[in-house]
């Protein structure tokens, strides 16, 4: 039987004397937690029992949950699923459920736009929202019925296309859109990543860090290497154009009014625009964060005039890069310039430098990151930036190539399929 704890302990807290509020409503959250994954994990048992005898006879539908095409990750994972016998794979694109006031907000605009750049890469692409009536379409009613669901995104999910709905018919699987980076329990801890079956990591450095520090132990954890890293494997004979692009990919978290704080951009945004302007015999990209803009107005940074007139600025200087295709660049480019966690793991494969933008108040990296870190050229003030400019971009010395070379080799990064390793998985579950 199902008890809303949540609510029941809300109301009681209404009546409670102020000191016992907290407790009552954490009591309960951890009571809702408890009753979901005894539900979930009821589930499994018999959905994993269903599709051992459904992948005898047809192939699974493997659903990829996103609403935000410039996180888009598991390009690899598709296609290698769209060669297999076993699995068909297709994109529910949906909305999240972010408020107006939000600035992770989304309209229909946005809709079509994800949309969009599935279709026009011929993939099997579905809208699992009803923008005519403004509502979720709850992913057991979808004309293709998921069988297993990927998720890459632990926030915003709207609940009849979460994972504890959808355990009732899918196996349940999550690969974050980002390359683990931080100690914050927001990548690890939340009660989504208890609630999906199969949680897909980088490397047993970040499943053995979650692991020691998640409710559950780790026991849905898996290490298998991240599937954006899969385009330097199935690349790595192939030779890349030499554009010299110097790429400046600023963060959005500029303040401590989140956990993160890995933004620079209030320090150094302007000043690296006008090095910019001053070099134009470099080929330069701006590939700013999906959420900057958005953070930045709405916390009142900048104005919208305000934005509008940088982003201008750079596309009189160089090339602007908003979306989820940019390895290409990465390979043809000389450096990058960047304070966003996912890059320090992504741009390492190019072994190109990179000039690590060092927030104050910064969330500490997670060990896999930390060791990454330390070959890069790390930089916290303007003076220093521009000296590392001028040394790295213009004078185009790198003392750290050969260590970068090596921690390559010491994670195994550059012979790992992690595509293959999913799959490879879920058959060890299935057959």
């Amino acid at each position: 039987m199902y008890l809303p704890f949540y609510k029941i302990a809300r109301t009681l807290a209404l009546f409670a004397p102020s000191k016992y509020k907290y407790l009552i409503r954490q009591w309960g959250y951890d009571n809702k937690v408890k009753q979901n994954l005894k539900y979930i994990n009821n589930n499994k048992k018999r959905v994993i029992k269903k599709l051992k005898k459904d992948i005898k006879k047809r192939r699974l539908n493997v659903v990829f949950y996103v609403y935000d095409h410039t996180k888009w990750k598991c390009q690899s994972l598709y296609e290698l699923m769209e060669k297999s016998k076993d699995f068909k794979p297709c994109i529910f694109v949906t909305k999240n459920c972010a408020k107006k006031e939000n600035f992770n907000f989304q309209t229909n605009n946005d809709l079509k736009k994800v949309f969009n750049f599935f279709k026009l890469k011929n993939m099997r692409v579905f809208l699992a929202y009803d923008t005519y009536k403004e509502k979720f379409i709850p992913f057991k009613n979808m004309p293709l019925k998921p069988d297993i669901i990927f998720y890459q995104h632990p926030w915003y999910v709207q609940e009849s296309q979460g994972p504890v709905v959808c355990s009732k018919f899918a196996l349940t699987c999550y690969v974050p859109y980002f390359i683990a980076t931080s100690i914050s329990q927001t990548e690890y801890c939340l009660r989504f990543h208890q609630y999906v079956q199969n949680h897909y990591v980088l490397n047993e450095l970040v499943k053995n860090f979650y692991s020691k520090n998640t409710p559950n132990k780790g026991v849905n954890i898996k290490s298998v290497g991240h599937p954006m890293l899969d385009f330097f494997y199935l690349n790595k004979n192939k030779t890349f154009a030499n554009e010299n692009y110097v790429i400046y990919a600023p963060h959005w978290s500029v303040d401590n009014k989140n956990v993160l704080f890995w933004g620079t951009f209030l320090w150094c945004g302007q000043f690296i625009l006008n090095y910019a302007k001053k070099h134009p015999e470099i080929n330069w990209v701006f590939k700013p964060h999906p959420c900057l803009k958005g953070y930045l107005k709405n916390n009142n940074y900048l104005t919208k005039e305000e934005i509008e007139q940088y982003w201008q600025a750079w596309a009189k200087v160089g090339t602007i890069c908003e979306n989820g295709n940019y390895l290409d660049i990465f390979m043809q480019s000389k450096a990058m310039i960047t304070d966003c966690g996912s890059f320090e793991t992504e741009y390492l494969l190019t072994k190109k430098p990179l000039i690590h933008l060092k927030s104050a108040g910064a969330m500490p990296f997670n060990p896999s990151v930390e060791k990454i870190v330390q070959t890069y050229y790390n930089v916290q003030n303007i003076d220093e930036l521009k000296e590392t400019l001028d040394r790295v971009v213009i004078e185009n010395i790198d003392d750290k190539k050969q260590e970068r070379i090596e921690i390559i080799r010491k994670l195994n990064y550059e012979n790992n399929f992690a595509a293959q390793n999913i799959i490879d998985d879920l058959l060890k579950t299935l057959l």
